[in-house]
């Protein structure tokens, strides 16, 4: 039984280096061990207690645990409406700033039905600092810690969901910040890291309350009821705060193992993870950025924001490839610099001939262009300058340029930096959102760092995330167009005499489907290939750790059509390296129904080439998606589940053609027999289908969500349907390097 003693507790802060008997705490800012009223310190604290809290003497196991951990074998007990405050400590030692930090906490809670804060320092206009607390989400009970930072205008969170059975159970909470990665260890394993940005917020002049948190704006005043929500229920054995990264040998001390463990989740195996589409291990990703190759890497930048990040502070996280299919999510971000709100969308380049002069050793310099979309209003630079920082050791690193911006801001939200070198006029081009109705801006440089306008331009239709490529005409190098898209993937083809783009097309549809926005190519791509990928947006797939997905990467190429030149787009070859099942159908005829039985997955690279001149209509079932041609009207349509994106302003998207309907949600396209004939070309992941029409002169790009009852794969036809060759490749998945 536990033995308790009601107090109006003036609990001591332990300056352990005072106090030789607690080696484990000796460089510790500040230590709570809830023995006693006694100043061990021989300062005092100027902690109070409101509320009902009191002092625990633990027994047995509990208190032999306590004490190996260096605490007194005792605890403070809180209910829901008591908490501590702790003030700034007596000179200013709870202020934490800078970015090394260690939070520890030894707890155990009684009852979760909401946001339980153990210990919460907040700033004046109650923003963040740092905190640990209990959070109830729906079912789920989660650990959480996180800091808060000037530099991004957020916090970072880490999290861990407590098992339902271990909730009332002692935990050890670490959280740990070295100055690049915070980590979240529980009980001596390692929970949840991530990616971590900027400073700990250095004006947090509030006091630290323990057991509760700020629920409206604080000055310098008392702390009173009216300022505080307490949550928090349970005991709370050890608090303890340092301004600096323990290692590891302290944590375990801390946490009593002989060794830390790994126990993060397993990723790339959830219930709606898609396959051989890029998602982000976790957290939201949009935009690609930065696409570049070099010796032998291809390198996949994106718009990546951890949780608790206003939507416009990102970073550029980062995933590399030798084949373009299997991705490894790498650590080396391109975070905010120090003054910029974030890291919006750009592109990079190999500066092969080290025209900017960055280059330092053997490794040539890799550039990338990056909007820092600026808050001025929060003094965080001017608004929307385009800026670079440089790798000089192959993309593991980056260094921002001392001299940005490179170009000022010109006019609203200018955005999206696309650079690429252009062989006739020998200078680099840039092509730039202006943000004022569908006008971009060209314009030229000789050495990556000074720019000059060149022209500007409108795309009737096209705004966001610009792409500017010379590529041949039917494999001419010697004839090549210049491709512009933007982030709907609406397209002109054109010429460019160095200064300005004369459009030869009208505005192309460049993707008919539902979920395709803000594609990028690859600079520097070996035998001058164009390859693009595109961001999917879409609603939450409910439960998962991750938000968004790429689309699967296409190359881009140009050619005659009856119609005047397109643009057509296909899968890499490089998907050969996900196949392992083949299944193979020709010469076969379809008067009614037909299934194929030995389909039974939901990852599959299909192509079909079919006779339809003598049927009026057809249906190809594909599990949760069915896709129908209309022979009358000569077009291709997609149904399902649809997964709306649900972000991009809709006038800002490629419209879809009439009324949407059971037939069409996922996307419909013209798409014109030739000799009575269609071509289709079909990628089908768990939770999207890309559909390629006539050697990819047209595309359906959609999400869908998937439903465990369907795996139906077959055809139904209106008259005499003619399969001339399906050829029909189950896939493997390409997370096999991913953790």
């Amino acid at each position: 039984m536990r033995k308790i003693v009601a107090c109006s507790l003036a609990l001591v802060l332990l300056v352990s280096a005072t106090d030789p008997s607690r080696p484990i705490f000796e460089d510790a800012v500040a230590v709570w061990s809830f023995a006693d009223l006694a100043d061990q310190a021989g300062v005092n604290s100027g902690l109070r207690a409101h509320g009902n809290v009191s002092l625990v003497d633990l027994e047995g196991n509990e208190a032999v645990m306590s004490k190996k951990r260096g605490g007194e074998g005792r605890a403070a007990r809180f209910s829901s409406t008591s908490w501590l405050d702790a003030g700034q400590g007596v000179n200013d030692e709870l202020n934490l700033s800078g970015k090394l930090i260690t939070l520890y906490a030894r707890v155990q809670a009684n009852a979760v039905t909401d946001y339980a804060p153990v210990l919460t320092k907040s700033g004046n206009d109650q923003n963040l600092a740092y905190s640990i607390a209990f959070n109830r989400i729906g079912e789920a009970v989660y650990i959480e810690a996180k800091i808060g930072s000037d530099e991004i205008a957020g916090a970072h969170l880490l999290r861990y969901e407590v098992p339902a059975a271990e909730l009332n159970a002692w935990h050890d909470v670490v959280f740990r910040f070295n100055g690049e990665r915070s980590e979240l260890y529980i009980n001596g394993q390692l929970r949840d890291d991530e990616v971590t940005v900027g400073q700990i917020r250095d004006w947090n002049r509030r006091p630290l309350l323990i057991g509760a948190q700020y629920k409206k704006a604080y000055g310098y005043a008392d702390v009173t009821q009216e300022d505080v929500e307490a949550t928090f229920e349970g005991l709370i054995d050890i608090v303890a705060l340092w301004n600096k990264s323990l290692p590891d040998d302290r944590i375990m001390e801390l946490s009593q193992v002989s060794e830390l463990a790994d126990g993060r989740p397993t990723y790339y195996t959830e219930k709606y993870r898609p396959q051989f589409h890029f998602t982000a291990k976790k957290n939201w990703l949009n935009d690609p950025n930065g696409l570049v190759y070099y010796d032998g890497v291809y390198h996949l930048f994106f718009q990546y924001m951890p949780p608790h990040r206003p939507g416009a502070y990102k970073d550029w996280g980062h995933a590399i490839s030798k084949d373009l299919v299997h991705w490894e999510q790498v650590p080396s971000h391109i975070t905010p610099h120090k003054v910029w709100s974030g890291c919006w969308s750009g592109s990079a380049v190999v500066d092969v001939n080290n025209v900017a002069g960055f280059q330092t050793g053997e490794e040539k310099t890799i550039i990338a262009f990056i909007t820092n979309g600026g808050n001025p209003g929060d003094g965080l630079g001017p608004l929307c300058t385009q800026c670079i920082a440089y790798s000089t050791d192959g993309g593991q690193t980056f260094t921002y340029y001392d001299q940005n911006p490179i170009l000022t801001h010109i006019k609203h939200a200018n955005r999206d930096p696309k650079v690429v070198w252009d062989e006739k006029s020998q200078k680099w081009i840039m092509s730039l959102f202006m943000d004022e109705g569908y006008e971009f801006g060209l314009f030229g440089s000789n050495n990556l760092k000074e720019w000059k306008h060149l022209s500007s331009f409108a795309i009737d239709g096209v705004r966001e995330c610009p792409g500017f490529e010379p590529l041949p005409l039917d494999g001419d190098p010697n004839n090549r167009k210049w491709l512009f898209f933007g982030a709907n993937g609406d397209y002109v083809i054109g010429s460019f005499d160095g200064t300005n783009f004369t459009p030869e097309t009208e505005v192309l549809r460049g993707d008919y489907g539902v979920n395709y926005y803000a594609a990028m190519t690859w600079s520097d791509m070996p035998d001058d290939r164009c390859v693009s990928i595109a961001w999917m947006p879409t609603q939450r797939y409910p439960g998962m750790p991750f938000e968004q997905q790429m689309t699967f990467p296409t190359e881009v190429t140009l050619r005659t059509t009856a119609d005047g030149v397109k643009a057509f787009r296909l899968p890499v070859g490089d998907i050969k390296n996900l196949y392992d099942q083949t299944y193979s159908w020709e010469n076969q005829t379809i008067e009614k129904e037909h299934q194929w039985e030995v389909l039974d997955g939901d990852q599959y690279d299909m192509e079909f080439d079919l006779d339809v001149s003598q049927s009026s209509s057809f249906e190809l079932i594909l599990s949760d998606v069915t896709l129908s041609y209309d022979t009358k009207t000569q077009s291709i349509a997609c149904s399902g589940p649809a997964m709306r994106n649900g972000i991009i302003p809709e006038d800002w998207v490629a419209q879809t053609a009439g009324e949407v309907n059971d037939r069409n949600n996922l996307g419909a396209a013209p798409l014109k027999p030739k000799d009575g004939k269609i071509n289709l070309r079909i990628l089908l992941d768990r939770n999207s289908i890309e559909v390629f029409g006539n050697g990819g002169e047209v595309v359906i790009s959609s999400c869908f969500m998937p439903d465990e009852q369907h795996d139906t794969y077959g055809v139904r036809t209106a008259g005499k349907l003619r399969l001339i060759k399906a050829d029909v490749h189950s896939l493997k998945s390409m997370w096999e390097v991913a953790n």
